[in-house]
């Protein structure tokens, strides 16, 4: 590492060598591991997994990704064989009380597990977290988590340089998957000095730039296409611009063939409309429930906006999800509560 790298990273990042010496004792003296990260997994959760898998697997360990929820399609392209990311199945119950290690990543609470929670909950199995969300109550045996780090996928990598371990281009790949979805391709609140750095330095382990922002960016079908057509439709702003929604309803999906994991990015589109400080998307979902997703600028703290409806995540970006409510009603609570946040 350079030394302006050192530099910068010193800055805001802790220091987390007895903790990282602690994670990779257990790899030294362990077995069997489980790695997942929570529903609806997204390109930080999915990428640390596989450079975490691709290091585990060169260190000669059984080793096996079990998610709660597919691997979603614009990211297939990182298991174009369907032979590393598994989703939960019963059968995957034994694998995983039988395991000596379970990673959790990319996740501060046991609920955003889904179905994988309850094997997780009783395996005597050393539980890790490492995960980089403003507040983590996860319930784990060793946490490796920092709110400063750009995603998670940089402390996976923390860990593996620490260990003495070379960054092979496969690992690269997958962190650089983490590193520009977390960003948005650069464009994020979190972009800075060291976030820039990190990509130089994964781009100089073999990552080809292009070739993975075509894949994650340029990779529509047109079913989303026709969606994201209709939801723009329901456009309005409030509070003089500075709160721009949103909504997508049950038939919109069903009359244009598409399925919930194409709705990802829509909520940042408002955002780039000038004066615009939260972009929320209200989406209608099954049982009577509304799935709210919430941007913003560095100006408004919408985790916050997220958490009085029981969600959360991130400083400038979060979700919650409304249960017993109609989608009109959904709108007209959480647009009170916006409306406070400008």
């Amino acid at each position: 590492m350079s030394l302006i790298y050192q530099s910068i990273e010193n800055t805001n990042m802790k220091n987390y060598t007895r903790v990282i010496e602690r994670i990779l004792e257990q790899i030294r003296t362990k077995e069997r591991f489980i790695l997942t990260s929570h529903v609806n997994p997204d390109g930080d959760g999915l990428g640390s997994e596989l450079a975490l898998y691709h290091f585990l697997k060169e260190q000669k360990k059984d080793v096996r990704i079990i998610n709660a929820s597919p691997i979603p399609a614009v990211y297939q392209f990182m298991d174009p064989d369907s032979a590393v990311f598994n989703t939960y199945d019963e059968h995957d119950r034994e694998c995983i009380l039988q395991s000596d290690v379970i990673f959790v990543l990319d996740i501060s609470e046991i609920h955003r597990l889904g179905a994988v929670e309850e094997p997780i909950a009783q395996s005597s199995a050393v539980r890790i977290c490492i995960d980089h969300h403003s507040t983590n109550n996860f319930p784990g045996d060793i946490l490796f988590t920092d709110e400063h780090a750009v995603a998670t996928g940089e402390l996976v990598l923390q860990l593996i340089k620490q260990g003495g371990f070379q960054i092979t281009t496969h690992i690269a790949e997958s962190l650089y998957v983490a590193l520009l979805t977390d960003t948005g391709c650069f464009r994020f609140s979190n972009t800075d000095a060291r976030a820039l750095l990190l990509g130089a330095e994964l781009l100089a382990s073999g990552v080809n730039h292009q070739t993975i922002c075509s894949k994650l960016y340029e990779n529509n079908s047109w079913e989303k296409t026709r969606l994201f057509a209709h939801s723009i439709v329901t456009l309005e702003k409030e509070e003089n611009g500075k709160i721009a929604r949103m909504h997508i309803t049950k038939d919109m999906m069903k009359e244009t063939g598409t399925i919930y994991e194409d709705i990802e990015g829509f909520v940042g589109f408002a955002r780039n409309i000038k004066g615009v400080l939260i972009s929320i998307l209200f989406v209608e979902e099954p049982d009577n429930k509304v799935k709210v997703s919430f941007r913003s600028g560095n100006k408004v703290a919408v985790d916050m906006l997220a958490a009085e409806f029981g969600g959360g995540g991130h400083k400038n970006a979060s979700a919650a999800v409304l249960k017993n409510v109609t989608l009109s009603q959904a709108i007209e609570s959480v647009m009170k509560a916006a409306n406070r946040f400008v």
